[in-house]
């Protein structure tokens, strides 16, 4: 086995095991997940906080690749620091120790970019990072991290930097998220209308099954030390990701209520990713 995916029990990470058929093996803290009905695929239930049960894998398995995408958003300090900086430290720190041609990849977020301005973009992964949110901060800590154990170490590291994901269960701590359970409330007949704020603000949205492609492409290609943008390229405005996603459910627009509130302070108004970068990979 050469390959390790861990969070696979997450929203990205189900989808990345599903696209790889390769034998595997599948890292979760989830007692009840597994994936019983794919022969390729070895879960092995572990906290990455548990740095000897994270030794031992890394140790015995000493996988060719590892995608890391364990990752947390809730907007509070300790919990995404622990997540996104410790296990990603815990992960790297074993690599160091245990296996050291195996080539990693982190996923950042263009939150990293901290507030944009329309003229800023599309934006490349060569602008200054500015942190305005814990969430954001944590992800620019991790960057931090890989450039750390790159030039420290000589890591083969490369991270992919992604922008708004889309698709059915994903986390409902998002809009995206929040607007399929909104959705499902109304299906079930609890609801008969979804309230929304403004929907004029634009951002770059990209199906999950297009981004675990391309997190595939930059393990494969992607130079040891570099970020890369994973996005569509082109800012699409909310209202129209919205109807979309209704027309997919089969659901009028006319179920949306919204206001007109000024865009909010901290917030940009548009944001969509310069993907040249990543294109090349594929050439």
């Amino acid at each position: 086995m050469s390959i390790l995916i861990t969070g696979a029990s997450g929203f990205s990470g189900s989808k990345l095991c599903e696209k790889i058929t390769k034998k595997k093996i599948v890292i979760s803290n989830k007692s009840d997940f597994s994936f019983n009905s794919d022969p390729n695929t070895f879960f092995v239930k572990c906290d990455l906080n548990n740095k000897d049960k994270l030794n031992e894998i890394i140790n015995q398995h000493k996988p060719k690749e590892i995608f890391h995408l364990v990752g947390s958003f809730t907007g509070e300090f300790d919990t995404d620091y622990n997540t996104n900086v410790t296990l990603t430290k815990n992960l790297l720190e074993s690599v160091k120790n245990f296996s050291k041609d195996s080539k990693v990849l982190l996923i950042g977020s263009a939150s990293e970019y901290g507030k944009l301005k329309k003229t800023d973009c599309p934006v490349d992964e060569s602008h200054p990072l500015t942190s305005y949110n814990y969430y954001a901060l944590t992800k620019i800590y991790q960057k931090l991290l890989m450039d750390y154990y790159v030039n420290v170490f000589s890591l083969n590291i490369v991270m992919a930097r992604t922008f708004n994901l889309y698709g059915k269960g994903v986390s409902p701590l998002l809009f995206i998220g929040k607007l399929y359970s909104e959705i499902k409330k109304v299906k079930k007949g609890f609801s008969n209308s979804i309230q929304l704020g403004n929907l004029e603000s634009e951002r770059d949205y990209l199906k999950i099954d297009e981004a675990v492609e391309h997190y595939i492409k930059i393990m494969e290609k992607g130079i040891k030390g570099e970020v890369y943008n994973v996005g569509s390229g082109f800012p699409t405005k909310t209202k129209e990701i919205l109807k979309k996603i209704l027309k997919e459910e089969q659901l009028d627009f006319s179920i949306i209520k919204s206001n007109t509130r000024p865009i909010l302070k901290d917030d940009s108004d548009c944001i969509y990713a310069n993907t040249n970068k990543l294109k090349k990979l594929y050439k």
